[in-house]
């Protein structure tokens, strides 16, 4: 594993979160937890059914509003970031609502030692695997966190429209990365975070690692998990794009001008074998 690669993102991670918690996008999810209500989307809620009993544990949590929201649905919920400020946000507000979830801060491939147990369901979220150079190694992971009949939900970011970025005149696209995996990860140098477009960070140094969908199914199955479903979606969680327009609350997309049809947005659910 590249530490070096490791280390900038975390520096990057850790200072968006005082940004993101004044942030409209996070504000609003913080409102609805505060509200007694959660901050799960409702295609989510509807893949992982009724929490009521059941352990959980979010993989790549960042500030945990979803990891809350999943014990606020009846888990006893678990979040894992590389974050420090970000783990304490998470904890923060579990005891500030009194609900049934921690926090730990560790990457995410060293989760098995620093988390006991096993789990019901392995939740992860909206752009976690582009900063994993080794997704078999985190597949193998979620597995061995898995109970027999446990279920992994993933609902991430299509690396299909990682391939592209905004023209210059942000009013298309253009093709500028690769689709398939890179020995290598491509690095960034960008001031602004996803909730904040305007943010001026320091820490403009990251790396990703792209990971086209034959990957990470094939990781999946490698892993000794059954593939339940798999969906794709043209919609996308966050303004991806410069030209995306909001459709609904969180829902973005490209006006049918530029394309409207391709995929944003996927949905992942595997169960680990009985």
């Amino acid at each position: 594993m590249n530490q070096q690669a490791f280390d900038d993102n975390r520096a990057n991670w850790n200072e968006r979160v005082p940004i993101h918690l004044e942030s409209e996008m996070y504000r609003q999810d913080l409102s609805q937890l505060r509200a007694g209500g959660h901050c799960l989307k409702e295609e989510s809620v509807r893949h992982i059914g009724d929490l009521t009993g059941k352990r959980a544990i979010h993989l790549q949590c960042h500030m945990g509003m979803e990891t809350v929201s999943l014990a606020r649905l009846g888990a006893e919920s678990v979040g894992v970031d590389f974050s420090q400020p970000a783990v304490d946000v998470g904890n923060d507000l579990a005891k500030e609502l009194d609900l049934p979830a921690r926090f730990v801060c560790c990457n995410v491939y060293d989760t098995l030692d620093h988390v006991e147990g096993k789990f019901d369901l392995v939740f992860v979220t909206t752009g976690a695997l582009c900063w994993l150079p080794d997704v078999g190694r985190w597949a193998e992971i979620v597995a061995a966190l898995l109970k027999p009949g446990g279920v992994l939900y993933l609902n991430e970011v299509h690396p299909f429209g990682d391939v592209f970025e905004d023209t210059a005149d942000g009013k298309g696209l253009e093709i500028m990365y690769p689709y398939f995996a890179q020995e290598t990860s491509t690095v960034f140098n960008e001031s602004a975070t996803y909730a904040d477009l305007s943010a001026e960070l320091k820490n403009t140094r990251t790396h990703d690692w792209p990971h086209p969908i034959s990957e990470v199914l094939t990781a999946a199955l490698d892993a000794g998990l059954s593939i339940e479903r798999f969906e794709e979606s043209a919609e996308c969680g966050f303004p991806r794009f410069a030209a995306m327009k909001q459709v609904s609350v969180n829902s973005w997309k490209l006006p049918e001008s530029i394309v409207d049809s391709i995929p944003h947005m996927y949905t992942l659910v595997a169960k680990k074998k009985p």
